[in-house]
């Protein structure tokens, strides 16, 4: 058997090994929140375990089956959780790119870091109404958003950060106050905030001038 069959034998062998195990634990009637929370933890330490370990051993398309399988197990081994947790392995794949860069480019990839990041804040809010159903979970995207760019503004320029992504980082911090100030007493929040902003410039500054 060529290696190439082989591979795909295992790859097919895997994913129907992992659907059938989900299908016996949804059939099982675990839908505990705390049993869920475990479970899905121990899927992604596995998911991230086997890609690293696939990490040129084997071609691209092999992780990306391997890790869509991961989530469709956790997808339909959970409950409550498991549309959080579809979302939560795209953003996890995205990241796992963004700090495992393919041969032959010499810094990752900036934006799939700001695709692991908005999907990853989505998945939160997904994830937040499953747990608290009626809450306005809103805020958690914007939050996201708001970290996501600020992590990318002060990641080092050769491990896929820009100094760009300072504008869009304030322009959602500003709508994230904006969308929770009901009472519109915005003016005791802009110095605090002005004060964050120019903190986070500074510090992103004196790591670029490195």
């Amino acid at each position: 058997m060529t290696p190439a069959r082989q591979t795909r034998k295992v790859s097919t062998g895997t994913v129907l090994l992992l659907a059938g195990a989900a299908l016996l634990l949804r059939q099982l009637g675990s839908h505990n929140l705390f049993f869920e929370l475990v479970w899905l933890t121990a899927i992604v330490a596995a998911a991230v375990a086997t890609y690293r370990f696939l990490a040129g051993r084997v071609p691209f398309r092999v992780r990306l089956i391997a890790h869509a399988a991961f989530g469709l197990f956790a997808l339909f081994s959970l409950h409550r959780l498991a549309g959080a947790a579809l979302l939560g392995f795209v953003a996890l794949f995205f990241w796992l790119l963004f700090t495992s860069p393919r041969a032959g480019r010499t810094r990752p990839a900036t934006w799939q870091a700001i695709v692991a990041g908005a999907v990853g804040s989505v998945a939160l809010v997904a994830a937040a109404g499953a747990v608290l159903p009626g809450t306005d979970n809103g805020v958690i995207l914007f939050l996201g958003m708001t970290a996501t760019f600020t992590a990318v503004y002060l990641l080092p320029r050769e491990k896929g950060g820009a100094r760009w992504a300072l504008w869009p980082a304030l322009a959602w911090a500003a709508l994230t106050v904006l969308v929770n100030d009901p009472s519109g007493a915005l003016a005791r929040w802009v110095f605090p905030l002005a004060l964050i902003g120019v903190g986070v410039a500074l510090f992103g500054y004196m790591r670029g001038k490195r």
